[in-house]
């Protein structure tokens, strides 16, 4: 399986970096590690990272078939990403929450989930939670040190409700355990986009009508949420709330989650990279509602507004975002023939990679810029110096200070 996915880029600490100047457009050779690329990463540990996991493409889903479904159970391990979480606290009592794995180490839930743990243990690999021994499931107890919520949520708050558990171990990428894709920090707010819903929650609202034992998935579509009035706001009538921190899902068919599906992912499948990204986090519902006979929207925290906190707070590297190229084609007809040229135009203020050699590249437009590429096979990769205050540097290949890049015009006084 994990040769049907194209080749990944090299890891950049193991490249020798070659940097075109503006200057001289000659290369300027460099030998560094990945940190001294200063990528918005610890890279401590990077080389600890289970090397069969670079072999592996994040959000690859198993079903052989997409279909449109209402709360209908899902393939066997159709979303690998999916992990069901048994949470266990102070008090004595037990719940059931639903996460993502969106790294090696990193399980992404919602934040309420969380609050009062002793530990919890992650269940990885599973679809059907009651079955005896499932071949690819995989139990990793996380104990309560290990999760970070995200700064001034308090429970019952609609906003914020993200937290991270950090696994103690690396978990071994596989078809049935593997990472959903994290979104771009530039994605629209996709209202009208189908997204999927999964969980292990309840059937229904009834008392005792028990979790679903198999990984249930529910299709439905993201609506507005925009500012603090949008249509989101209005339906949910729970006070208002910010459409950049919260994604909903329509609820109006019927369509939505349940408890024990919070902190699950909202799953969007992305055409141009053809993987599916976690979009949203199942957020605190309403406990009054009835999941059956409810018309309210599905709110989620919109993982987008997350994303700084996310990389500041693990070993997960920002994915450079795909570039397309324009294709413009013209077509010629007289009375006795047709003829169709093809041509392939780039724009002049998009950096490419296009006819370059791979390497290391700094910003063509910027002499005093944060951003830099790598080029590896004709792709392009692009990567922000993520320490407040550093550009790129293009004489020593590296995110360094204003004041040692003359473009800048800075003075260190």
């Amino acid at each position: 399986m994990a040769n049907d996915y194209p080749a990944a880029p090299p890891k950049i600490s193991w490249v020798e970096a070659a940097i075109l100047s503006r200057e001289t457009q000659q290369p300027c050779i460099a030998n560094g590690k990945l940190k001294s690329f200063a990528l918005n990463v610890d890279q401590s540990n990077a080389d600890s990272i289970p090397q069969a996991n670079q072999d592996f493409k994040c959000g690859v889903a198993n079903s052989a078939v997409s279909r449109i479904v209402g709360g209908e159970m899902s393939e066997p391990n159709e979303y690998p990403w999916t992990v069901f979480l048994n949470l266990y606290f102070w008090s004595g009592d037990r719940a059931t929450c639903t996460g993502t794995l969106i790294g090696s180490k990193w399980i992404l839930t919602a934040a309420h989930c969380t609050f009062g743990v002793v530990n919890i243990s992650v269940v990885l690999g599973s679809h059907d939670t009651s079955a005896g021994n499932e071949p690819h499931r995989q139990t990793v107890v996380v104990p309560a040190q290990n999760i970070k919520t995200y700064p001034g949520y308090y429970y019952g708050k609609t906003e914020d409700d993200m937290a991270l558990l950090e696994l103690p171990q690396e978990v071994n990428y596989s078809k049935y355990i593997l990472p959903a894709c994290l979104p771009y920090s530039d994605d629209s707010d996709q209202v009208g986009d189908p997204v999927t819903l999964a969980g292990w929650g309840n059937y229904s609202s009834i008392p005792d009508s028990g979790l679903s034992p198999e990984l249930r998935k529910v299709q439905t579509s993201v609506i507005s949420s925009s500012g603090d009035n949008g249509q989101c706001q209005q339906l949910w009538g729970n006070g208002p709330f910010s459409g950049e921190k919260v994604i909903c899902g329509d609820g109006s068919t019927g369509n939505r989650f349940c408890y024990g599906d919070d902190g699950g992912p909202m799953n969007y499948f992305n055409n141009l990279t053809e993987s599916y990204t976690v979009v949203g986090v199942a957020s605190l519902g309403d406990a009054t509602i009835n999941c059956q006979s409810s018309r309210l929207p599905n709110i989620y925290g919109r993982v987008r507004y997350y994303l700084d906190w996310i990389y500041n707070n693990t070993d997960i590297a920002p994915t450079p975002k795909p570039t397309t190229t324009t294709t413009t084609t013209t077509t010629t007809t007289t009375t006795t023939t047709t003829t169709t040229t093809t041509t392939t135009t780039e724009d002049p203020t998009v950096f490419s990679c296009r006819n370059k050699p791979d390497g290391i590249y700094a910003n063509p437009f910027d002499d005093c810029s944060i951003i830099f590429y790598m080029c590896f096979n004709s792709n392009k990769y692009e990567y922000t110096c993520p320490d407040a205050g550093t550009v790129f540097n293009p004489q020593i290949c590296a995110c360094d200070f204003p004041y040692n890049v003359p473009a800048c015009g800075v003075s260190n006084n």
